[in-house]
Order: structure tokens, then C-alpha cells, then sequence
């Protein structure tokens, strides 16, 4: 089987890390505004690609890479909703960061 789909997601869980963390990058304002951003980005997603599936408009043959189906979509579509939208805020929080020093 092939791992590159969930390594390309931890390596941009990585950096996403790396670079709020190095660079000072304050997404939220607090905890609880965290859990409702990345609740809101995480539910969007799911039911999005649940949806897409749903209709047919594509599907993951062979139960995904690490074999584990929850409802319609393997575990890595639920890893995929929650760290691209956390890779790019972080990403965006820092390109906006260098413009508005400018």
C-alpha cells in the first residue's frame, strides 16, 4: 500500500506546528474560539465530502490506507479536514503577517 497521502498530511501537520510555533503565529483568540473555528472547518468538510460520496462523485476503494472506514469516508478524509484548514491559516496568518509590517 501506498503511505503518501497521510505522510504529505503529517508532514503539513508538521509544519503547520513548526511555523506557529517558531514564528509566534497566534490563530485564535482563545481555546474555546480553536475548537469552534476547527469544529466548524472539521464538520463543513466531513459532511461535504460524505455528500460527494454519497452522490458518486468519487469514492476510496479498498477501505483507504490504513483499511479503517468511518460512515462513508476512511479516516485519512477525516485527518485531511482537520489539517489542511489548520496548514493553511497558519500559512495565510503568516504571508499577512509580513504584508502588514510593510
Amino acid at each position: 500500500m501506498s503511505f503518501e497521502y497521510l505522510t504529505i498530511l503529517i508532514i503539513l501537520l508538521f509544519i503547520a506546528l513548526f511555523l506557529e510555533n517558531k514564528k509566534h503565529i497566534h490563530l485564535y483568540k482563545s481555546r474555546k474560539e480553536r475548537f469552534e473555528i476547527v469544529g466548524f472547518f472539521f464538520l463543513f468538510g466531513v459532511i461535504w465530502d460524505s455528500f460527494a460520496i454519497w452522490r458518486g462523485h468519487w469514492s476510496f476503494p479498498g477501505g483507504g490506507i490504513l483499511g479503517v472506514h468511518i460512515g462513508l469516508m476512511p479516516l485519512e478524509e477525516y485527518l485531511f479536514a482537520l489539517i489542511i484548514p489548520y496548514f493553511i491559516i497558519t500559512v495565510y496568518k503568516l504571508i499577512d503577517s509580513k504584508f502588514r509590517k510593510k
